[in-house]
Parts: C-alpha cells; structure tokens; sequence
C-alpha cells in the first residue's frame, strides 16, 4: 500500500512540474514596459531597431512579452537581439512612417544574484532525480517485500 501511495505521490509531483517551471521562470524574471517614441523607417525600409533599457533575459527572443505600435497598419514583431548594445530589431513595420513602438520584456530579476539564478536553474533537474529514485525505490521495497 505504502508503494502505491509513493508512485501517486511522484505522479502529482509530475502533473505540477510545469507549475513549478512557470514559479522558477517568475522568480527569475521580471517584465519591464518601455515606450520608444519617433521610430521612423525610411522608404522601402520596413524594420527598425530600438534600444532596450535593460538586458533581454538570457538573450532570447521568446522573452519579448509583447510591441505594440500606436500605427495602425503596423504588424510589429521582434526578429534579432544584440546583446552586446541590447538592440532589439523590429520588423514588420509601415514603410516611410514615424510611431512610437510599446516594447513589454522579461528582464533578470535576480541581478548580481548568480548563484541563485544557477540554483533555480537546477531545480528541475533535482526534482526529477528525485522522482526517479523514489519510484526506483518504492518498487525495489514492493518486490522485496513480496
């Protein structure tokens, strides 16, 4: 009995994993809104780059929350980030035309904070071997038993 409340147990620590990823991404992370005003694309010029006020977490594109435009017919979306200068280049953009473009990213909330950023990083990895050993375990105790 003791082993399949064990196995139940790793199975809802399996069904909120991905509750956990989302609080450990949260916990690293905070989102930052910043207005760029007079971003203005030449003729046949599509593409603009604006420059972020803080560093776009872990370099990634996917970490661009949302751009809005306060043009209608732009479409606007991230395609490159340097890192280097925190350019972020958006496309997508009406030729010939000046907007203010609303960039809303994730930013690292844990600053000089390294080793926690590692630790939280690590986390998951943790909690699998965990599982895995528990499981592994609970069944070498059952056939023992038997």
């Amino acid at each position: 009995m003791k082993t399949a409340f064990t196995i139940i147990g790793a199975i809802i620590v399996l069904v909120l994993f991905g509750t956990m990823l989302a609080g450990i991404g949260e916990a690293q992370t905070d989102e930052r809104t910043d207005p760029f005003g007079a971003v203005v694309t030449g003729g046949g010029i599509t593409v603009a780059d604006v420059v972020l006020v803080v560093p776009l977490y872990e370099s990634n594109l996917g970490n661009v929350v949302s751009i809005t435009s306060d043009l209608g017919t732009d479409v606007p979306i991230q395609t490159d980030y340097t890192a280097l200068t925190q350019t972020l280049e958006v496309s997508g953009l009406t030729a010939s035309e000046t907007r203010t473009l609303t960039v809303t990213y994730k930013y690292g909330a844990l600053g000089n904070y390294v080793g926690v950023n590692s630790f939280f990083s690590f986390i998951p990895l943790l909690v699998g071997i965990a599982v895995v050993i528990i499981i592994v375990g609970s069944m070498v105790v059952a056939f023992k038993n038997r």
